[in-house]
């Protein structure tokens, strides 16, 4: 472009030019400016398992979370959508007595079998509940410029009118607040921060903000108050946000919105995921499967893996997600795409760790490291997740698809076939396999996969020298950092670990053509 033109409805604005001249120099000055990226707590990186947008109960949580277990599906959080409360009081914060009969007992009953839980909530109050009179008399909510009360169609015609809350409004946090603190004393970990765009231009806020002022930034006043009190609580700051802002980043996570059920909605979910990543938040997910309908069984594998391999991943939808309600090989591909993530979780929350220090995206464009391969700016349907896997969601229902490898030799993770980079290949994978590669000479590190990730550090690690070459690789946990190191020597691999990390075994992953080393050693000791 010669020329850019930027209106603003405003008498001035303020402009920052972030000049790179590489994409990670841009980020990394983004996050100077505006903050950096809050990482989400260990736990945080496991499967979350959702009601979905259906009617729920305590004994429906119960059973979901015992056939979780039954069936060896790897989860740490259960999420449960809106009907936790009274449906027609969305959202007061407010247990449905009739449904819930003993919330308190059953987080309990959930932390005890590894669960955290996640609870739905958001900025508006339904005029039918019992909490909105008070709040709308104590001037808890965004007032009309008559001074009244605004009930507005936040839900679009599918909800009863609500008051939105005043964030402005010192007041009103404190109430809003107080409510939080209670679910979060009872055991509830995390919440989701639905809606916040529904400030109509024309509402008037405690500060005097007018509704065109306050609507973008409204959804950082809400995520801020609830990352705050969680922090206060539960010793960790992250909210699941759908809406967010300038900075939105310290809040940890924000996932994609409701997308249809379709290839074409996990296409462009992908897109949206890496022009987020972009912008500054590393830590972005989706709903596995599609929010709006019912996925078909391959398209519910393929989104499956490709949650598996996002830097948060989900399972969310207006109908069932749970794997068992698909058929035997569809849960059974989603089960093993999940298993596939828990095995990686020791690179991936590694990868977490540096994107959190240095606001680099786990999730990336290949521009980001490629910033001078044209063809890196340009594969909009792929990409690194840390520095040394290459993802390639199959985002066509005939298992076929073109997959652009940067500069570099890479291997095919299903089978160590190398392909030398620089150029598109052509892929045909079955449903239960989602394209992906290796850097050359990587070292990826893997554990067991288990039923929860939990907080504590990595206990049994295995060390991946994909290729078994020289390489070195740094794996962050919450104990500390450790440096590994590997030299080729002959028929021999000398593999060295200073830090923390217990790591047990070394292994090579074969390469047809290429001669695997005889001899391993892991600091000086022959495996």
């Amino acid at each position: 472009h010669s020329c850019v033109q930027i209106l603003v409805p405003d008498d001035l604005i303020d402009y920052y030019v972030l000049a790179g001249p590489t994409p990670t120099d841009v980020l990394r000055r983004y996050t100077a400016l505006t903050g950096p990226p809050l990482l989400p707590p260990k736990w945080a990186f496991g499967t979350w398992i959702s009601s979905g947008f259906l009617v729920d109960s305590q004994d429906q949580v119960m059973a979901r979370a015992a056939e979780i277990r039954r069936r060896g599906i790897p989860c740490d959080v259960l999420h449960l959508d809106c009907y936790w409360q009274v449906d027609g009081h969305w959202s007061d914060l407010k247990w449905d007595a009739s449904t819930f009969p003993d919330p308190s007992a059953m987080l309990a009953a959930l932390k005890e079998q590894g669960f955290q839980v996640c609870l739905w909530i958001n900025p508006y109050i339904s005029h039918r509940s019992p909490a909105f009179e008070s709040a709308s008399k104590k001037g808890y909510f965004l007032r009309k410029p008559d001074g009244s009360t605004y009930v507005a169609d936040v839900w679009h015609g599918s909800y009863p009118a609500c008051g939105i809350i005043d964030f402005t409004n010192p007041a009103a946090v404190r109430w809003f607040a107080d409510d939080l603190r209670a679910l979060l004393r009872q055991g509830v970990a995390v919440f989701k921060t639905d809606f916040a765009e529904g400030v109509p231009v024309d509402a008037v806020a405690h500060n005097g903000m007018r509704g065109v002022e306050l609507h973008n930034v409204y959804t950082l006043l809400f995520n801020d108050i609830v990352s705050k009190t969680t922090r206060e609580i539960a010793g960790h700051g992250m909210v699941w946000a759908r809406s967010s802002f300038l900075g939105g980043q310290r809040h940890s996570a924000q996932w994609s919105g409701d997308v249809n059920a379709s290839y074409p909605g996990m296409a462009s979910t992908l897109r949206g995921g890496l022009s987020h990543g972009l912008s500054g938040v590393p830590f972005w997910s989706h709903d596995a499967g599609g929010f709006h309908g019912t996925p078909t069984p391959d398209l519910y594998a393929r989104w499956s893996q490709f949650g598996a391999l996002s830097p948060l991943v989900r399972l969310h939808g207006t109908t069932s997600r749970l794997p068992w309600d698909f058929p035997a090989d569809a849960e059974r591909h989603a089960v093993e795409a999940l298993r596939l993530r828990y095995t990686l979780m020791p690179y991936l929350y590694s990868a977490a760790v540096e994107s959190a220090r240095t606001g680099v995206p786990m999730m990336r464009a290949l521009l980001v490291d490629s910033p001078d391969d044209p063809a890196a700016w340009t594969a909009d349907l792929e990409y690194r997740l840390g520095a040394d896997l290459l993802v390639a969601p199959m985002v066509d229902p005939s298992g076929e698809r073109d997959v652009y490898l940067p500069d570099g030799m890479w291997l095919d993770y299903w089978t160590g076939e190398p392909q030398t980079g620089g150029r598109y290949i052509r892929v045909s994978r079955p449903v239960d396999r989602i394209p992906l590669f290796v850097r050359d000479n990587a070292l990826i590190t893997v554990t067991e996969p288990t039923d929860a990730i939990g907080a504590e550090p990595f206990a049994d690690l295995t060390v991946v020298s994909w290729g078994g070459g020289d390489g070195r690789t740094v794996l962050h946990d919450v104990d500390g950092d450790s440096s590994v190191v590997a030299v080729r020597t002959g028929d021999t691999l000398a593999v060295d670990v200073t830090g923390p990390a217990r790591v047990r075994r070394v292994t090579v992953a074969p390469v047809p053509g290429r001669l695997t080393p005889t001899r391993i050693t892991l600091n000086g000791v022959t495996l």
